[in-house]
């Protein structure tokens, strides 16, 4: 269906890439360099435990980067290390298990909840409540008495609030989940709703297009049967004007799918309108350039509202989202088979979305093009701008 500049749909595998990227960084940057720091203040860990707690650490990040594209292979290694760190000699009384770095593991967690299913969410939440109840056993800090505080209830409450940690790491993950889903769906809805709204104005269009193609064929009959017996030449060529008005007439009405509704009437543009639309457009700000190359072929009536409405969109996506100033070329191929329109710009100064529209143009505009028998394309050229293709086939009768 194409690209849309303004927004992209993306799927659920990546819902909150960007964001979680983000997060799984500043943890990185911020927890990495207090646990090292904790580390090498500590005076009772030899250098070989603080190497090798250190190497654990660096790995729970990595594992929190490489959650936002494999949340679930993340996962076990984040889960191996904790392990390892639970089992690895304490270094300044606690474990491993216990620095600021490991906070890392509640976010592979979390994009556990997030990306994947609602089963695979909850097995990796009972893994972690399971890692809590590890630490509260085996974490000889919480074995100690003191302030007359039972050494039984002391690991109860260090298990209640791990375990509350974890689960609040898979809530969360849930609630990024469901409003990603939610996005998702009013996206779907926007969509399908400029379908409809695109096949209504292709209706209300095409309504002329039949309206006149009867009214020719009608009055050519009416010709045709008052000169056939005086004249048959001009009743014959009367007819034959019936019937490629009526072949034509028949073309447009399979194009569509007919809806309900009213769309204003507008006159069928040719492709000696393009030019002038180019031209609409020209600015100080603004340079477009206008190409035409081939022979013109015919084509039908859905074909020349959907290369005009191409040209149009092109031209008015690459002025709305494109910094002036901003250079334009439209380039109109013609073959033997389909006739090819580019419209393609420079990106300009940068990015000036001006926030107008709802980002579903390019969708209806889609819609027209294949419902005209054509292809369509949209996206960045790869030199920092923005192209828009459409082809679309010619008709294999004489213009």
């Amino acid at each position: 269906m194409g690209s849309v500049r303004s927004a992209t749909k993306v799927s659920g595998a990546r819902r909150g890439g960007s964001g979680a990227l983000i997060v799984a960084l500043a943890a990185l940057v911020v927890l990495l360099p207090i646990s090292l720091s904790a580390l090498a203040w500590s005076s009772r860990a030899p250098g070989v435990v603080v190497a090798l707690l250190a190497v654990g650490f660096a790995a729970l990040h990595g594992a929190s980067l490489l959650a936002v594209r494999r949340p679930v292979v993340a996962f076990a290694i984040a889960s191996t290390v904790m392990l390892a760190l639970v089992a690895f000699p304490a270094a300044r009384d606690v474990s491993g298990a216990m620095y600021p770095s490991t906070l890392a593991y509640l976010l592979c967690l979390a994009q556990v909840a997030v990306q994947r299913r609602f089963r695979v969410s909850v097995a990796a939440l009972a893994v972690g409540v399971a890692g809590a109840g590890l630490i509260a056993v085996a974490e000889q800090a919480f074995g100690t008495p003191g302030g007359g505080i039972d050494p039984v209830m002391l690991r109860l409450g260090a298990f209640a609030g791990l375990a509350a940690a974890v689960t609040a790491a898979w809530a969360c993950g849930l609630l990024v989940r469901s409003a990603a889903v939610q996005a998702e769906e009013r996206t779907r809805m926007r969509v399908g709703q400029a379908i409809v709204e695109e096949r209504m104005r292709i209706s209300g269009e095409l309504h002329d297009v039949v309206a006149h193609a009867m009214t020719v064929m009608i009055a050519q009959s009416e010709v045709a049967r008052a000169v056939m017996r005086e004249d048959p030449a001009t009743g014959e060529r009367a007819l034959g004007v019936v019937v490629s008005t009526g072949r034509e007439a028949l073309r447009g009405m399979r194009s569509i799918v007919a809806e309900e509704g009213s769309a204003p009437n507008e006159p069928i543009p040719t492709p000696d309108a393009l030019p002038a639309l180019v031209e609409s457009v020209r600015s100080p700000a603004c340079e477009a350039m206008f190409a035409e190359d081939g022979e013109r072929r015919p084509l039908s009536a859905a074909a020349m509202l959907a290369l005009h409405r191409a040209v149009r969109e092109g031209l008015t996506n690459a002025v709305r989202h494109a910094g002036p100033p901003v250079r334009i070329a439209v380039t109109v191929t013609w073959t033997a088979e389909r006739v090819i329109a580019e419209i393609s710009d420079d990106g300009g100064s940068g990015t000036g979305d001006s926030g107008l529209g709802a980002g579903t143009g390019l969708v209806g505009l889609a819609e027209r093009i294949r419902l005209a028998g054509g292809g369509f394309r949209a996206g960045p050229d790869g030199s920092g701008g923005w192209m828009l293709r459409a082809e679309l086939p010619v008709r294999g009768d004489a213009a």
